[in-house]
């Protein structure tokens, strides 16, 4: 698999790639600024959607639901950043597919319970993960604009989630 090119990106806050660290094979590849936009806004609705994730998987007593939850977040944070990856094939890893499947909402199924969420959280917990899902692929197309797209309807969708969270009472 090719490192995605974010994570030699040069960001004020970034703190991924050391100076010594060596080049790869992706250096080479340029990256136009419109590109560079999209990737970053993937990348950081992403991480606002995975925060969001780790948040329900946070309050969840069952510790097989919350690692459910916990590898859907990680699965988030991957698909909208090192699995965007220009030139690539833009497929998604089997084991996202997996972590970004219906185990969300049935957490574990050994337990024979579903995760603690709000009628309201559902939705946009499905939302989040289908969409990031759908991120790798944009590669394949009009990167900028597909990307673009995705990523302000993944911000949409976590902000219904978290005014689920806030109007249940549920944030913590």
């Amino acid at each position: 698999m090719t490192t995605s090119p974010l994570s030699w990106l040069p960001l004020p806050s970034s703190t991924d790639r050391a100076e010594d660290e060596p080049a790869s094979e992706s250096d080479d590849q340029a990256l136009d600024p419109v590109q560079l936009a999209a990737l970053h806004r993937g990348r950081d609705a992403g991480e606002a959607a995975a925060a969001w994730v780790r948040s329900l998987s946070g309050r969840q007593e069952n510790e097989d639901h919350a690692l459910a939850l916990e590898h859907a977040a990680a699965g988030i944070e991957r698909a909208s950043h090192q699995e965007v990856i220009p030139g690539g094939e833009g497929q998604l890893a089997e084991e996202l597919r997996y972590a970004l499947g219906a185990d969300v909402l049935l957490g574990a199924t050994h337990t024979g319970t579903v995760p603690d969420l709000a009628a309201g959280e559902r939705m946009p917990l499905v939302a989040v993960c289908a969409l990031a899902a759908a991120m790798p692929s944009c590669v394949l197309g009009d990167l900028p604009r597909e990307l673009t797209l995705l990523a302000a309807e993944l911000d949409a969708a976590t902000a219904a989630g978290r005014a689920a969270t806030t109007a249940t009472g549920l944030a913590g």
